[in-house]
């Protein structure tokens, strides 16, 4: 909880930092002050409910998060291209983090199952499903970024519910053999690791031929996956491969991010003081790029600060899904902390280009309403967690 507090003071000053320029979103800090005020009083509540109440309401809250997604779709606001918000008065929240807890709710209540065996096939399906759903709701957006942190959340719960590895890895296949031919531009370096991997793991002939056939669609589609992506996202790929292909374009973003980055050497040039900033050259400083804000003005050390007390919160999060003796409890926190560390990777590495730039906000730092508030919730039942850690 206190690296949680630390990080959002350090967001409420680098928002105000960013907006501190005349006529740029100014007095959105008092905003989000007001919505970090909200966001505690509902962590506080939301630790102070016994987590077996979330077990038994996890259906509801799913169907009910599936539900706000579609309506997103039909009736939800656009925005750059995106429709990702729904208006209720004068407010505007984005359901796909409301879905992220509720997906981390049934997971967690599946995997708790007595019977569970995810050395079968046919226990592989159902969470792969319910993972699935809000996944491709949220991808058709489009918020790409957002929705691929549901098969993360996914893949880390198979393997803390018991799932071997060598059949996780089975599993997750086809994700490495889409990457591997994007990054190599061939499919045989996947072809020898993937029989490499069918060597060691041994898996059943049933289970053998549907894993082989799978990926040999897949390799069959994937040259054709170009094709299909959206404008946009054949941009941000193209730009993460090479920012300066276009760098008026595409790449200005990740262009400014790394001069502002670099320029705040060891230890920034300063609170308030950042040029990049100050000149309106860096985009989005106050949501997606607001590290950038960060690595200028507070330079590396400010940086590595703030990568500490994020450690500190996905390190004791992972420690306490450990010491949690109830199955539910344990799976309900490595969901949680998974998204959260999912997040933070994604736009950490996107502000300094190691990732393509996907619209990611920075959790407790980028503004945002209910970004903060989910992320607070989060905290909420890593605390509901830690102090009934004993209780099975």
């Amino acid at each position: 909880m206190l690296a949680a507090l630390g990080l959002v003071a350090m967001g409420l000053l680098t928002v105000y930092s960013a907006t501190s320029i005349p006529g740029a979103h100014q007095g959105l800090w008092m905003k989000q002050l007001l919505w970090f005020g909200l966001a505690f009083v509902a962590a506080w509540v939301v630790a102070a409910i016994h987590f077996r109440l979330y077990d038994s309401l996890s259906w509801p809250l799913y169907i009910v998060s599936l539900v706000l997604l579609v309506a997103v779709l039909l009736v939800g606001t656009s925005r750059m291209g995106a429709r990702r918000w729904l208006e209720i008065g004068s407010m505007q929240f984005q359901p796909s983090e409301i879905a992220k807890i509720a997906t981390t709710f049934v997971l967690a209540r599946f995997f708790d199952h007595a019977r569970i065996d995810l050395k079968k096939v046919r226990w592989w399906l159902p969470p792969l499903f319910i993972a699935l759903v809000p996944f491709a709701l949220v991808a058709k957006e489009p918020d790409l970024g957002t929705a691929m942190s549901f098969p993360a959340m996914l893949v880390a719960m198979y393997f803390w519910a018991g799932m071997p590895p060598g059949r996780l890895l089975l599993g997750l296949s086809p994700l490495f053999n889409v990457a591997l031919f994007f990054v190599t531009g061939s499919v045989w370096w996947f072809a020898g690791l993937f029989a490499a991997l069918l060597a060691i793991v041994r898996p059943r002939m049933a289970l053998l031929i549907g894993i082989v056939a799978l990926n040999g669609f897949v390799a069959y589609e994937v040259p054709h996956l170009w094709d299909r992506l959206h404008d946009y996202q054949k941009r941000r790929i193209e730009t993460f491969i090479n920012p300066e292909h276009d760098p008026y374009g595409a790449g200005y973003q990740i262009i400014q991010s790394k001069i502002a980055i670099g320029s705040g050497g060891v230890v920034g040039k300063g609170y308030l003081k950042g040029s990049q900033k100050a000149l309106a050259f860096l985009p989005m400083r106050h949501t997606d790029f607001i590290y950038s804000v960060v690595g200028e003005e507070f330079g590396l050390l400010g940086a590595l600060t703030a990568v500490i007390l994020y450690g500190v919160v996905i390190i004791r999060g992972y420690r306490l899904a450990a010491l949690a003796r109830d199955g539910f409890a344990s799976l309900l926190v490595v969901g949680v902390v998974t998204a959260l560390f999912f997040h933070i990777m994604v736009n950490i590495l996107m502000t300094v280009g190691w990732a393509p730039v996907t619209g990611v906000p920075l959790p407790f730092l980028s503004y945002g309403g209910t970004a903060l508030i989910v992320n607070c919730v989060q905290i909420g039942l890593l605390q509901n967690v830690a102090l009934r850690r004993r209780e099975l």
